[in-house]
């Protein structure tokens, strides 16, 4: 299916990419969205039982969750999903019970509310170790305040719809995005924006402490952990499981960034962190081991910049010419806001800027770590759009 699907999609994807080699964001300021962008908010009561503290979340979503797990697992390659389904078949309580706790209880959970199958539930929670792009940036005003933004892209390959020009996926993801408050004891513990039915954390924050986004690293053995793990070797955790694991344990910016550094993991991924105080910005370029050349934001504000970013492909070297997010968002960045220009507003606006805004954007999130502002909002560009 992709390899028949290339020479179309690259040709869309080189046209996009001609146009947008410069900053695109809009003349006016596109910040703040329609209301009926903004993201509900959920709150996940850290003191029921893991069975049930996604029950009131994912239960009247359960027909659309079971129908993007299915259009997922249609559209994986077919050799990788007989692999992954013949490990999972039959063993699917085993597997969840080798999660760390409690995130199989919680799976088992949302299995119970929704009565979707647990295996599919399984593949889902760990589908962001297989595919996904975006981008994140931390950045720091003139001030010394530290800003973390991210889009999340997810869904290529997964189904392009040629009629209405889309991806299915990322369609079927977008009713499922809101945000969450983990409270425990009555008190916030942490925020996150997630998709319903996966408890991981792809993007967080815990007020006053740290942010934390994710990223896939495209790599030619990124389901080797993966098998490996369901295969019942379980010394390596899951990125995303981590990332909360991150949020509840990790008091602040510098034990979140020991910790994120020195996990041993299952798979490759880019791990961005922010801070409260000046300086405080990461790229983490996860392999399975540690971190590869890690980009730290002072290093940049030492070198006269004043943010780190990230998309899918490692900071030192050049994206590939299909698909340079990076360079169109830098300039944005470097042209149009400036230091000076650091805000909420202006990190929106250049995440609502192709090629960034593209058609597998499924949300914004802006992150105030120090004053505790978290904001969420639905994307939907519409084509003509970026593919990618």
């Amino acid at each position: 299916f992709i390899i028949a699907m290339l020479p179309r999609l690259l040709m869309l994807a080189l046209a996009a990419t001609a146009a947008a080699a410069t900053c695109r964001m809009p003349a006016h300021s596109e910040y703040p969205p329609p209301a009926n962008m903004t993201l509900r908010t959920v709150t996940i009561d850290l003191d029921k039982n893991p069975m049930d503290r996604w029950t009131d979340a994912v239960q009247p979503l359960a027909g659309q969750i079971q129908a993007l797990i299915t259009n997922f697992l249609d559209l994986f390659p077919a050799g990788f999903r007989d692999e992954v389904m013949s490990i999972l078949d039959g063993h699917a309580e085993t597997i969840c019970s080798a999660f760390p706790a409690p995130y199989g209880d919680e799976i088992r959970g949302i299995a119970k509310a929704t009565g979707i199958d647990l295996g599919d539930l399984i593949l889902f929670n760990i589908a962001y170790e297989i595919a996904g792009v975006c981008t994140s940036i931390v950045a720091q005003n003139a001030d010394g305040e530290i800003f973390h933004a991210r889009n999340l892209d997810f869904g290529l390959f997964f189904g392009w719809d040629k009629v209405n020009i889309t991806w299915r996926t990322t369609e079927l993801l977008r009713p499922l995005v809101f945000n969450a408050v983990f409270v425990s004891g009555g008190q916030e513990m942490y925020r996150t924006t997630a998709y319903a039915g996966y408890v991981g954390v792809l993007t967080g924050m815990k007020r006053g402490s740290f942010s934390i986004t994710v990223n896939t690293r495209l790599d030619n053995n990124l389901d080797r952990g993966l098998i490996r793990w369901l295969r019942g070797n379980h010394t390596a955790k899951f990125m995303t499981f981590t990332t909360r694991e991150a949020l509840e344990t990790a008091a602040d910016y510098d034990a979140a960034l020991t910790m994120l550094n020195n996990t041993l993991l299952v798979g490759p991924g880019y791990i961005i962190v922010g801070g409260i105080k000046r300086g405080q910005g990461a790229i983490l370029s996860r392999d399975e081991a540690a971190s590869d050349r890690p980009l730290y934001l002072q290093a940049r504000l030492n070198n006269g910049s004043f943010y780190v970013l990230e998309t899918n492909y490692d900071w030192w070297i050049q994206p590939p010419f299909y698909d340079n997010r990076r360079d169109p968002a830098e300039d944005c960045l470097n042209t149009r806001v400036g230091a000076t220009g650091v805000s909420m507003p202006a990190l929106y606006d250049v995440l609502s800027a192709k090629p960034n805004l593209n058609l597998l954007t499924t949300y914004t999130t802006l992150m105030h770590t120090a004053s505790g502002s978290f904001e969420g909002y639905l994307q939907d560009c519409k084509y003509p759009c970026p593919i990618w």
